[in-house]
Parts: C-alpha cells; structure tokens; sequence
C-alpha cells in the first residue's frame, strides 16, 4: 500500500540536553522520536495532563502532608482536588474538563490516601521520627549546615558534575535505613523502568548526602509496598545508561529520528504527539486499541447552531472513509487547505465529535 501523500517535517531539533531526568531516560529509551516531540518548542504544547495524571497529582499533594484529623484530610484534598482542575482548565481551554468527582479513580483513590496517611502518621507517633533525629546527627557539621534535615519530600536533586536531576517522592531513614521512595496511584508492579527511576533517585541521593541510599521502594496508594536492595553497580549502571542518552540526543537530529521510530500497538496508544507523527500515521492500524486518529486536508468549515465543524479530506489512516465532519471544535477553526490532525474524538464514520480532551495539530506546510 502506497504511503499516504503527507509532507512531513521532523521535530526541530531542540537545545542540547543540558540535564537528564528519569522521566527523560524512560522516554528516550521507549520512543526517541516522542522524547524529541515533548522537548521541541513547537510540539511541547501537545503534552497536557489527563485525568489520571490529575488524579495522581493530587494524590501526591496529600501524601506530602500529615493531617491530625480525617476532617482536615477531606478538606486538603477537596482543596487540592480544586486547584487541580482550575490547573486543568486552563491547560484544555476553551474545552471545559469533567469535574473532580467524575475522574477515573478519584473516589478510590481518596480512600486509599486517606488510609495511608493515617497509617503513617502513626507510624511517626509511635516513634518512627526519631529516626530523623539521627539522620541530622549522622550528617557531618559542614553539610548539616547546608541540607535540611531529612525526610526530603519532593525535594529537587541535581547532580551538577553529571548533569543529572530529579524530584524522588521521599527519601527518609525508615526504621534506620537510608530508603528512596516513589509514590504510584495507578501501578501494580515494580516493573524495570520504576525500579530504574529508583536507581537514578539513589544516585541523586548519593551526590547531594555522600551516602547511597540502601533501599528503594515503590509505594502504592492502596498500601501496598515493593522494594529492593540499591546495590551500586545497578546504581552505576543507569548513570552510564542517562549519560549516553544525553550524548545520544544531543548528537541525533530530527530528520534521523523516523527511520528510528518503531510505532505499535504497545508504544503509541497514550502519546499526545501521534496528531504529528508521520510514522504513526503511516502505521496505525484499525485494530490498534488507542484513541483515534485522523489526518486531513480542511475542504470546509461552517456551524451547526451554536456548534462550529469542520470537514476534512482524509489523507490519513487509509483505511477511514475520505470525508470527515468534526462537529464541536471549540477553538479557531483551521484555515482552508490546511492540513489537520486530531486525535481522540468520538466517531468511526463520516462524522466525528469533539470531546473535552481533543488534541488537535496543524501540520506545517
């Protein structure tokens, strides 16, 4: 099958990567054509917080903070639940995101808190803090006048020697042994890479304290923990690993990045950047399960009421019908002879709907 008629440029090269972080690691080692995507000025827009992402954001908050009382955890985490769709809204306008209490998770994942915390408070109560007491006399006079006593929650962490940063969740002497922690609302298991984001978080930890941390443990919100034992060469190993990626991108450009790209079913469906991405396009398929995806040339636009469409020439997946209406753009619309992506919409035939969450992405000409 011939390929779809689609002129496509690569992502601009973006400034070299001065710092690398586990997220990036993760990234570049999956797909280095969407960790270009998200570091690119012009596509980095694509990138916006979903639903589960704001479910876990405010997951996090709470987790950060000791509550006396179930009352004041309910109204931290309704305050918390609120800042984070105001956050939302503006990310998504014009489009207007469910509310809290209809996030996919947000009932639950309340409850799985709120337990959590209760439990660790009375962890602390019972004596568990005085651990902190030494952590603070374990450091040297010098350093114990720069750091701050642990536990360090969120606390940003760079490696200036290796270009090398990040935010671990908490890193604490937990029953007396120097522990780095990530906190996980949705995972089930400690798979590779999480243990690796635990491994880059250790060595964080071993340049700003001169001490490596003993263990790294997976901390999920129903109150189940995954551990293991850091050991140095694990730790050194994916230091090697980010500072060959950091070379890796600073030395590959956009145009040799799509004779790189390996789309699939297992890579593509969550990336915000497939409304851009000719190798995806080219790809997709319609027993892919992700949300949909189509490419065209903008042949009209007009209003149905109140509601603004817009409808498209498909040039891409083959296999759609070759007209599309798109009813309930919310945004400006496109201009005539554009040629227009969207992703995540409602519908498989000649009509399609706008939901809150459309990505939308003018190829450029």
């Amino acid at each position: 099958m011939a390929s779809p008629p689609l002129r496509w440029r690569p992502p601009q090269t973006p400034p070299d990567a001065s710092v690398v972080s586990p997220s990036l690691l993760a990234t570049w080692s999956s797909c280095r054509l969407r960790a270009t995507f998200q570091r690119a000025p012009a596509t980095a827009g694509l990138r916006k917080m979903g639903l589960r992402a704001a479910v876990g954001t405010v997951a996090h908050a709470m987790l950060e903070q000791r509550f006396r009382s179930q009352e004041a955890f309910a109204s931290a985490w309704a305050a918390e639940s609120e800042r984070t769709y105001q956050k939302l809204r503006r990310v998504w306008a014009p489009a207007v995101p469910p509310r809290p209490c209809n996030w996919p998770g947000w009932a639950l994942t309340k409850h799985q808190v709120a337990k959590r915390v209760v439990r660790d408070l009375r962890c602390e109560l019972s004596g568990y803090s005085r651990t902190r007491e030494r952590t603070q006399a374990s450091l040297t006079t010098e350093s114990a006048d720069r750091l701050p006593t642990l536990p360090w929650r969120e606390r940003w962490l760079e490696d200036g020697d290796r270009k090398l940063a990040g935010r671990p969740d908490l890193v604490d002497r937990i029953d007396g042994v120097l522990t780095v922690v990530d906190y996980k609302t949705g995972a089930r298991d400690l798979t590779n890479e999480r243990r690796d984001q635990l491994l880059f978080y250790a060595a964080l930890v071993q340049a700003t304290l001169g001490e490596l941390p003993v263990r790294g443990e997976m901390w999920r919100t129903d109150g189940a923990t995954q551990g293991f034992h850091i050991a140095s060469a694990a730790v050194d190993d994916v230091v090697r690993r980010a500072l060959l990626v950091r070379d890796e991108m600073n030395l590959t450009s956009g145009a040799q990045l799509e004779s790189k790209a390996n789309p699939g079913p297992d890579t593509c469906p969550y990336c915000p950047f497939r409304v851009a991405c000719r190798p995806f396009i080219r790809a997709y398929r319609s027993d892919w399960v992700c949300g949909q995806v189509a490419v065209g040339r903008v042949a009209g636009v007009g209003r149905l009421g109140s509601q603004q469409y817009v409808d498209l020439e498909v040039l891409a997946p083959r296999w759609r019908p070759k007209r599309l209406r798109v009813i309930g753009v919310p945004q400006d619309a496109p201009s005539l002879g554009d040629t227009w992506a969207l992703s995540d919409f409602e519908g498989v035939s000649e009509t399609a709907f706008f939901r809150w969450n459309t990505l939308t992405w003018t190829w450029p000409a």
